[in-house]
């Protein structure tokens, strides 16, 4: 009886462990796509001020956008750092206690 218990609990634990490594696959995932669009969106704020700077056309609008855009991505760059952090501890707490 007490194995089937504890087959039970490894299956449980064996779960539960691939549910999270998925999570921390996709928060990853996430995480990436985040940086990338940071990159992108700095990369052309600087050509519009470039761009500004060269020609007198008037992108303060959309440079401001962009500038925006980076602050709201890097808030959820913290958002998913939190979520990492707190699947990682449960992942190592879930694989300790399947050993």
């Amino acid at each position: 009886m007490a194995s089937t218990s504890e087959g039970s609990s490894h299956h449980e634990l064996t779960t539960e462990l691939a549910a999270l490594d998925r999570q921390l696959r996709d928060l990853s995932e996430q995480w990436e796509a985040v940086e990338r669009s940071i990159s992108e969106k700095i990369r052309r704020r600087r050509e519009l001020i470039a761009r500004q700077e060269e020609t007198n056309e008037d992108h303060a609008e959309e440079i401001n956008r962009l500038q925006s855009d980076v602050y709201a991505l890097r808030d959820r760059l913290d958002q998913l750092r939190d979520s990492h952090l707190d699947f990682s501890a449960l992942y190592r707490i879930l694989q300790q206690a399947r050993t």
